[in-house]
């Protein structure tokens, strides 16, 4: 029997890994006309919950609902692909004419409609690890999770993909001892890890859960044609944060039509033409559609690398779509554990905006549009595009 599933499941019904959401602080101002504070103070919060949403790649388009209190009037228009759960004021004041406030907005991921963004999220892809070796015994297929990453990884980032691959590793990363020992915060580490290693916004890994032979008896000998069953999965995390986005499976069972004594070479066109190797090749296409979806409303953010007074510069160039005269924001990233114990992810939007001067292929330097300098600004914030 042939089959295939292909499952997405998203990180919340998954190993009971942390809800997709983040606390993003933001500063709104407004200056006072005519003595009108409250027109000014419901201008600023606007302002303010515009900030936060750049991070989440979309913008308000008026401001009119009651949100923890803050705001009195009947609705609230905005495009973005997130959901602003709450909002809060952190602190308000007026000062020199203008009304300032600080709010802080719990923004959800939502599935659906999103604004995409113009410049491509990077991927490291980690080749596919084996859950047990011996399956790899027949036919002598042990190099497969390394041949079928590079394969999954050309189809990935091919022509017209919205998706710079950053690289693909040539080396195992602990996959599989990490889901042996459900060691979830290793699994988060090690995407952390290999994000910042390679300049990535997400890391892939696989893992062959199954390649075992099927109805193997002694008439296969003499002219039975035995079948091999492959089941693989694949876990897409987030870079920044070592959460889990999605996991895939691929699975399928094909004829083996190779020699019982053969040693098969899995990088020749040969094995990818036969049965087995097409129904994999087909697998591994299913998964790339299947990544491409989920990120390419996921907002593009580029780490800085280097700062001084008057410019930064990130990592984010050429090959993701940066152009010269590019406009960016700058964040500034925490987390925290929230009363009932999930992850949060917390962003600070700063009052600094950044003008693209020089893009080299994989970096851009930017510089400030207005203001003195660029305090507080460090190593390791993050930039966002302002479409």
């Amino acid at each position: 029997m042939n089959w295939k599933t292909l499952l997405l499941l998203a990180s919340l019904i998954f190993l009971a890994f942390p809800s997709d959401a983040r606390w993003i602080e933001a500063q709104g101002t407004a200056r006072i006309v005519n003595g009108d504070v409250e027109k000014a103070r419901q201008q600023a919060i606007e302002n303010a919950l515009q900030q936060a949403l750049l991070s989440t790649g979309g913008s308000i388009s008026s401001i009119q609902q009651v949100v923890d209190g803050v705001l009195s009037n009947t609705e609230t228009q905005w495009t973005s692909r997130g959901n602003v759960d709450q909002v809060s004021i952190v602190r308000e004041e007026v000062r020199d004419d203008r009304v300032v406030v600080l709010l802080r907005a719990d923004i959800w991921n939502r599935e659906g409609d999103c604004t995409r963004s113009s410049y491509k999220n990077s991927v490291t892809i980690v080749p596919f690890e084996l859950r047990d070796r011996a399956h790899g015994t027949w036919g002598q297929i042990w190099d497969i999770g390394e041949v079928a990453a590079e394969r999954f990884s050309r189809t990935l980032g091919g022509v017209g993909s919205q998706i710079h691959i950053a690289h693909t590793l040539q080396r195992h990363a602990g996959l599989n001892n990490a889901l042996s020992g459900l060691n979830l915060e290793e699994l988060g580490r090690m995407a952390r890890s290999l994000g910042l290693a390679n300049d990535s916004q997400f890391v892939v890994f696989g893992l062959f859960d199954d390649l075992a032979m099927m109805n193997t008896d002694s008439g296969w000998l003499w002219s039975s044609t035995p079948d091999r069953h492959y089941a693989l999965t694949l876990y897409l995390l987030d870079a920044s944060t070592g959460q889990l986005v999605t996991r895939a499976r691929v699975e399928d069972t094909q004829p083996w039509t190779f020699d019982r004594s053969a040693a098969v070479d899995v990088a020749t066109a040969n094995f990818w033409d036969e049965p087995f190797g097409a129904a994999l090749d087909s697998g591994l296409e299913d998964l790339a559609g299947g990544v491409k979806e989920k990120l390419v409303c996921k907002p593009v953010r580029g780490r800085v690398i280097a700062v001084d007074d008057k410019t930064v510069q990130f990592n984010l160039g050429e090959q993701h779509g940066v152009n010269v005269g590019d406009k960016l924001k700058v964040l500034h990233p925490s987390h925290f554990t929230d009363d009932q114990g999930r992850f949060r992810q917390k962003w600070e939007v700063s009052q600094f905006e950044v003008e693209v001067q020089q893009v080299q292929q994989s970096t851009a330097v930017a510089r400030l549009t207005s203001g003195k300098m660029l305090h507080n600004v460090q190593v390791r914030d993050w930039v966002v595009p302002i479409d």
